[in-house]
C-alpha cells in the first residue's frame, strides 16, 4: 500500500509546522495561570461589588404646584458611621434641571432603610424628580 503524500506527516509537518501534526500545545501553561490568578478575583469582585455600603433607590416622586415637587427615595446605608449627601434633581419637560436639593443624613443615625420624602423648589413647573446619586462626605 502507498502512503498518498498529503497524508504523510513530513509533507503535513512542511505545509502546517510541526506543532499541529504532533499534537502538542503552548495555550495550557497561560491558561493554567490564568485559572489560578482569575478565577479569586473573580470570586473577590463579585462578592465586593453585590454588597454596596451605600444604595439608593427612586420610589415616587409628585408635582405639587409650578415652583415645587414632592420626591420620595430609600436609602440603604449598612455602617451606621457612614455621614451620606444625596443630591435630588427636578427636570422640566425638556429634561432641563430646574431645581436642586441636597439631603444629609449625619453619621449617628441609624443602619439599614431609611425613607426620605423631600421637596424640591423649582423655578418652572418640573414633571419628574430623580435621585442624582448619594455619596459618603
Amino acid at each position: 500500500m502507498e502512503i498518498r503524500p498529503e497524508y504523510d506527516k513530513d509533507f503535513l509537518r512542511d505545509r502546517y509546522g510541526k506543532r499541529y501534526i504532533d499534537g502538542q500545545s503552548r495555550w495550557k501553561i497561560p491558561a493554567l495561570i490564568f485559572a489560578i490568578l482569575g478565577i479569586p478575583w473573580l470570586l473577590w469582585s463579585a462578592g465586593y461589588h453585590s454588597q454596596p455600603s451605600l444604595r439608593h433607590e427612586l420610589i415616587s416622586f409628585q408635582v405639587i404646584d409650578d415652583e415645587r415637587i414632592s420626591i420620595t427615595y430609600l436609602l440603604e446605608r449598612n455602617e451606621r458611621s457612614l455621614d451620606v449627601v444625596c443630591t435630588l434633581v427636578a427636570r422640566d419637560f425638556e429634561k432641563n434641571i430646574v431645581g436642586e436639593r441636597t439631603d444629609r443624613f449625619p453619621p449617628n443615625g441609624a443602619p439599614g432603610k431609611v425613607t426620605q420624602t423631600s421637596e424640591i423648589d423649582t423655578r418652572i413647573r418640573a414633571v419628574n424628580a430623580d435621585v442624582i446619586n448619594c455619596d459618603v462626605r
